[in-house]
């Protein structure tokens, strides 16, 4: 992964509601991503944002062999920190940030993989992966 990461969208059929982000510095040695989402209003507190993290989790976890999952909520925002709660993550530091001038106070989020193998809820199908699997993958001598 380096330090790119694949971004994707969240749809409703035909409607696009959001997007999840799956990230790894140097992914081959520390097996860590950073996962984030988003999602448009009217499509919150439906399921969506639990359904895509955790798919992405499984993305991470399962087929790419990651040891944890890292992400960063906004203290105030209840929906987001509600999702990361259920789907296992762990509180792990904050961080203060800037946004429109003002500081902000992050939670810091740790999702280790056992703690993912304890709360997995949906089943998840990956298609395609195989041809990029070595993108992933430590360099060999």
């Amino acid at each position: 992964m380096g330090s790119g990461g694949q971004r994707r969208g969240v749809w409703d059929w035909a409607e696009p509601v959001g997007m999840v982000s799956l990230r790894g510095r140097d992914f081959p040695i520390l097996r860590e991503v950073k996962t984030s989402s988003w999602l448009g209003m009217k499509f919150q507190g439906q399921g969506f944002g639990t359904e895509a993290r955790a798919a992405l989790l499984h993305l991470a976890f399962a087929e790419l062999g990651a040891v944890a999952a890292l992400s960063e909520v906004f203290q105030d925002n209840a929906a987001s920190q509600g999702v990361s709660r259920k789907l296992g993550y762990r509180q792990g530091g904050i961080s203060r940030d800037v946004l429109d001038g003002q500081p902000v106070v992050s939670d810091r989020l740790r999702l280790t993989r056992e703690d993912w193998e304890r709360n997995q809820q949906i089943t998840v199908t990956v298609t395609g992966l195989e041809p990029c699997r070595r993108f992933f993958l430590p360099k060999s001598g």
